[in-house]
This record gives structure tokens, sequence and C-alpha cells, in this order.
């Protein structure tokens, strides 16, 4: 008996020590690191850029470069990306992404992007690589500013369609996203723009702009001023523009939003620039081209002083409100011939309320309104307890704006009454008055006239006009009109129906 357990005594020891020997050996099979993997890349699927003696841009891994697998580094030795790290084992069988990154603006790194690829890890896999982005290449050792027509920059987590490169080097690489359209890119040098193309950029790839070049000095003996409704369109006495290197400059000019202006060359109307195909509402810091044939006006959008930029040569133009008149208020001025008290004022700029449902309080007879609604047309009625009046159109100017309150409202009524006028003038009115020297004259397109149904329009007329024969016509803004007419204006007011202002 004794023996017996001494053999099996024997037999534990043995069992534990080969148990504890494969135990050791799993433990150090399980602590065991390192795993690798071979990447394939198609040609000019990605950008890894260095510029051989060949003068080719070169798309081949070199030792050190590195590529995020998961959360580990893999490290590529010549031959294959090798990560050493505790742990790394763990994503065998599991779901990764590997990408990579390595770019900077400095002439000869190595800048790739590529595109996150999700995986099932395995041991020494092969994984196909993609980039996600292109590379400009360009030589040049001051500041520059590049534009493209779509977003292909990423800067601070966001997409923009500029970037602009400090003189820290004269050879930058940096990346942008191509969006497979066919995209315009410029470069501005020192506000100019010097250079525009247009490409259909791809990903994987890099384009040499090669060794970029400045604008060509302007000439400094051309005399450009500009004229415009803030001095009468006064050619001779405009306001001179200075010559500097890429720009010539007026700065601090007064404009407001109901003002328009052009620049003219010698202080005569024989050469002129303006809007190019229309009327330019021009965005403070964005930069327009002009025409010097048939040009338009320009329209300041903002309320304040600029500094207005043009170049000659290349018909650049932009300008930058260094003053804007945010608080600006003008007033609108009540003619209170109906005398009523308290007086109310309801306003509407088309269609959305300016004041209260129930009005504003006119006090002193006079309302003041923003200086944002300068330019614009402004629909009106007052209130008085009961009484309300009918709607009128005011336009705000810089110098505000003036209305007349009767008791006896004088309408113009302008009524189609033909079919054919039925048929295609639609919904809308507006009429344009001339020559009748009273704030009644407008501007092309005219105030729009109040929709009374049974195509029937009408619109207050002032009582200084009763008595007087007006010049007008009327058009839907969209293509119909009539011919010039004349009505003239009775105490009760006036009414022309259809072929009698030239409608069929």
């Amino acid at each position: 008996m004794k023996k017996f357990w001494s053999l099996m005594l024997v037999a534990l020891v043995t069992l534990g020590a080969a148990a504890c020997t494969e135990t050791e050996e799993s433990v150090e099979k399980s602590q065991e690191a390192g795993l690798s993997f071979s990447a394939e890349i198609a040609v000019d699927t990605r950008a890894v850029t260095k510029k051989g003696e060949d003068n080719v841009w070169k798309t081949t891994w070199t030792s050190g470069d590195t590529l995020m697998v998961g959360e580990y580094v893999f490290t590529f030795d010549g031959e294959k990306f090798t990560c050493n790290a505790e742990g790394v084992n763990s994503i065998v069988g599991q779901e990764v992404t590997i990408t990579g990154e390595n770019g900077g603006s400095d002439y000869g790194d190595k800048a790739y992007k590529i595109a996150a690829e999700s995986v099932t890890f395995e041991k020494d896999m092969t994984v196909t690589l993609e980039s996600a982005l292109s590379f400009f290449y360009f030589e040049y050792p001051n500041s520059v500013l590049f534009n493209a027509s779509e977003k292909i920059f990423k800067l601070m987590g966001e997409m923009h369609d500029t970037i602009e490169f400090a003189s820290v080097s004269d050879k930058h690489l940096f990346a942008f996203y191509p969006t497979g359209n066919e995209t315009t890119l410029s470069y501005s040098i020192d506000g100019v723009k010097v250079k525009e193309t247009t490409i259909n950029f791809a990903t994987g790839k890099v384009y040499n702009l090669g060794t970029l070049t400045e604008p060509e000095p302007l000439p400094q003996d051309l005399v450009l001023s500009i004229v415009g409704t803030f001095q009468g369109w006064n050619a001779t006495n405009g306001v001179a523009m200075v010559a500097g290197n890429n720009w010539y400059t007026a700065q601090g000019v007064e404009l407001f939003k109901d003002d328009q202006f052009k620049i003219v060359k010698d202080n005569a109307w024989d050469v002129s620039y303006g809007g190019n195909g229309g009327v330019l509402s021009a965005e403070t810091g964005t930069e327009y081209t002009l025409a010097s044939d048939n040009s338009q006006n320009i329209v300041p959008t903002k309320n304040g002083k600029f500094d207005i930029y043009f170049n000659p040569e290349t018909l650049a133009f932009k300008y930058e409100c260094v003053e804007e008149y945010t608080t600006l208020t003008v007033d609108i001025t009540v003619d209170n011939k109906a005398n009523w008290s308290p007086l109310y004022i309801y306003l509407e700029s088309n269609g959305t309320a300016v004041t209260p449902a129930e009005g504003a309080l006119v006090t002193d007879n006079k309302y003041a309104v923003s200086g944002d609604y300068i330019g614009s047309t402004l629909s009106c009625k007052f209130i008085s307890g009961s009484k309300v009046s009918d709607v009128q159109n005011v336009s705000v100017t810089k110098n505000g704006a003036k209305v007349t309150l009767e008791e006896d409202v004088i309408k113009l009524t302008v009524t189609l009454d033909t079919d054919n006028a039925k048929q295609w003038w639609g919904d809308t009115m507006k009429i344009h008055v001339w020559d009748t020297d009273t704030s009644f004259d407008t501007s092309w397109p005219g105030n729009t006239m109040t929709n009374e149904g049974n195509y029937t329009w009408s619109i207050i007329v002032p009582s200084e006009l009763v008595g007087k024969t007006i010049n007008y016509l009327i058009h839907n803004g969209n293509g119909w009109q009539s011919a010039d007419s004349t009505v003239t204006i009775s105490a009760t007011g006036a009414s022309v129906t259809g072929s009698s202002i030239g409608i069929n």
C-alpha cells in the first residue's frame, strides 16, 4: 500500500511538471509580440511624393513610413509593415481600419494620406491601399493665395475653397481633396490674380504647378477715379484712386445700399469700368472681374466706408468695408394731412413684417427704420383706433423717406379688361412714373401696386398731382408691359382700363 501511494505521488509530480511546462509555453506564446502585413499599391492610386534626380515624382514606400491599423502603429522596414507593440496580436481576426498620413509643405518631404480601409486582420495578409487625396507642388518664396471653384482644401477640420501660404520656404507641397469635377484653380500674389487654370483633378496624383510668377508692375501714370450717385455721376470730379504695386486704391469711400458707382479713366466717360454682364451687387472681400465695354453699375451691399481696389491690367476689382454702419437708422417722415392721433405705422418688406401687426407709434411725425432697408421699397399703411389707411409703397434712401397720409385717399386704379391681358399678365403689377417732379417719380422697375382682385390694381397718388397729367407704364416684371401712357389725376383719383394703357 505504501508502495502504491509512492507511485501515485511520482505520477502526480510528473503530471504536474508536464502541466507546468505546457502553461509556461502557452504564456510565452501569448506574449509573443509582432505582426506584419504587406501593402499592395496600384500605379497612381496614392501620392507618396519625393522628387528624384530624373525629375519624376516617385511613388515608392521607404523605410520608416508608417500606417495605423486600428490603434497600432505599423512601420515599413523595406519589405513589410510590422508592429511589435504589446497586445498587437489582439487585432488578429478583428475588423480594423487602416489609415496613413504624413504630409508637409517642405519640398522633398514624403507626403501621403491613405484612405481608411476596413478589413478583418490576419497575419501576413496583403492589404490594398488607395489615396484619399492628391497634392500640389509649387516653388515661390513669398506669400501666395490659392482659390478653387470648389471646396478642396481642409483646414482645421473644415473644407474651404481658399488656402494661403506664408513665405516659409521657396518650395511647397500641399494636399487637397479632388471632387471628381472639373475645378478652376487660380493663384493671387499681393491681392492680384496672376494665373487661372481649369483641371479635372483626380485622387492619388501630384500636380506640379512649377515656379509661380509675380504680377507685372502696374503703370503708375493712369488717372482713375470713382464716380456714382453719391457725387452726382460727375466724371470730372470723382474720388481719385492712388497707384500702388498691384492695385489702384481709394480709401474710406462712404457708400450706402442705395448708391451705385463705376470707375472711370482720365476723368471722363470715354472709358469706364463696371459690372460684367449686369449690375454687380458686390460682396465685400470677394474679387470680381469688371468689364470696360457696356459695363453696368456696381451696387454696395452694406452701408459704411470702403477701401476700393482696382487693377486696370487684369480688370480685377474688390472692396473691403472698413467701417460698417451697423447702427444706422433713417427716418420715414409722415405728412399727416389727416391729423390722425395717435398715429401708428405698419411696415412690410417683401411680405415680412417690419413692425408689430398693430403698428408702431409715430412720434413727431417720424418713424426710424434700420439702415438695412436703404435701397428697399417697403409696404406701408397707417392705423389710428378703428381707422386704417390704404396701403402705399415707400422707397427708403440714405436720406430716409417721406409718405403722405390724407383723409381722402387719392388712387390711380388700373384694370385689365382684355382676354389677352387677363390670360398672360399674372397677379403682379408695377408702375413706373416719370417727369412729375414729385416724390411719385420712380426709377425702374417702379413701385409695386396693390392687387384688389378682378384684374384690378391700385396705388396711392400724392395730392400734389391733382390736376396734372402724368407719364407712366405698367408691367408684370416678367416681360409684359404697357406702352408709354398718360393719365390726368383728379381730386377723386383716376382709373384706366384695357387698350387705353396699351395692353392689347
